[in-house]
């Protein structure tokens, strides 16, 4: 059994388990050598159990606390989680990449469910800017969440009625995030150069992943990128 067949075996039970975070840990080590190693057919179906656990994840955080801007939070992001275990947190001025990285990396290390976006601008801003702190500089402005939603820890009951004609629909901060998330990886999809083919396509939307970990169709993009690479590979 290959070193891929052995990570994927062990990430299948993982997933059974639904051990979401050893999945994902698995699938992007597995990924990594079949990137290496050109193995197409592999990659491709890494990406598939790779994008269910990070969906996982994304539901899990999604359905923690929530914080939107970190204005009045200290300096170390380590300390901001405290014991939680769930949490969507967007990062906000006097914080920035360096600090949005180093919380990622401690929810990773220490397997907490926890999604991390970046907006670069004061907590008070009328728009909020979005932008990537791994992988490429990818931007996008979008509104700012409702006021009273700011700079301090929401939990379930938090919602707001909003006028969607023809009907009036309740808004949880999570639903904020989550779009905000979607919007973030759209950007990042639509810079990437519509011209490249092939490994340098494949390489272009790995970056995307970084800087959008989760979204879903970033992984399918890349699902039909390697699967064509392997078509065009049995042709020589």
């Amino acid at each position: 059994m290959s070193d891929i067949d052995q990570l994927m075996e062990n990430a299948s039970t993982a997933l059974a388990k639904m051990d979401y975070l050893e999945c994902e840990r698995l699938c992007l080590t597995a990924l990594t050598e079949a990137w290496q190693k050109r193995r197409w057919a592999y990659y491709a179906r890494i990406l598939m159990p790779l994008q269910e656990s990070r969906r996982q994840r994304r539901m899990i955080a999604a359905d923690g606390d929530i914080r939107l801007g970190t204005s009045t939070l200290g300096d170390d992001p380590s300390t901001w989680l405290d014991k939680r275990r769930a949490a969507c947190i967007v990062l906000t001025d006097p914080h920035g990449r360096a600090e949005a990285a180093a919380l990622q990396e401690f929810a990773r290390r220490n397997r907490r469910f926890v999604e991390v976006l970046l907006a670069d601008n004061p907590v008070d801003a009328d728009h909020w800017m979005l932008r990537s702190f791994a992988g490429p500089n990818v931007h996008v402005q979008v509104d700012a969440p409702p006021k009273t939603w700011r700079d301090q820890w929401l939990g379930t009951g938090d919602q707001i009625e909003v006028d969607r004609s023809p009907h009036k629909l309740e808004l949880h901060p999570s639903d904020w995030f989550l779009d905000a998330g979607e919007v973030l990886g759209d950007a990042a999809l639509a810079a990437v150069d519509p011209q490249l083919k092939g490994e340098p396509r494949i390489e272009a939307l790995q970056q995307c992943l970084l800087a959008v970990t989760d979204h879903e169709i970033i992984h399918q993009r890349l699902g039909d990128v390697a699967r064509k690479e392997k078509s065009e590979s049995l042709k020589t």
